[in-house]
């Protein structure tokens, strides 16, 4: 019976620190997801920017 008890015990202990890095590492991944997206989103509005200014050099000089 004292066997049972403690692998039950060792069971959540081991689910426990599984849990615990799960949701540390979930934190490390929003972050990291988040520079991106952010990185991202700047890169996106300079092409954009500068794909505005292209198309207005070109038709200054029509």
């Amino acid at each position: 019976m004292a066997f049972l008890h403690r692998a039950v015990l060792l069971r959540a202990a081991a689910a426990a620190l599984v849990l615990a890095a799960a949701f540390g590492s979930e934190h490390a991944v929003g972050h990291a997801l988040a520079r991106r997206g952010a990185e991202r989103a700047a890169h996106q509005a300079d092409q954009h920017g500068s794909a505005q200014r292209h198309g207005q050099a070109v038709k200054r000089d029509r």
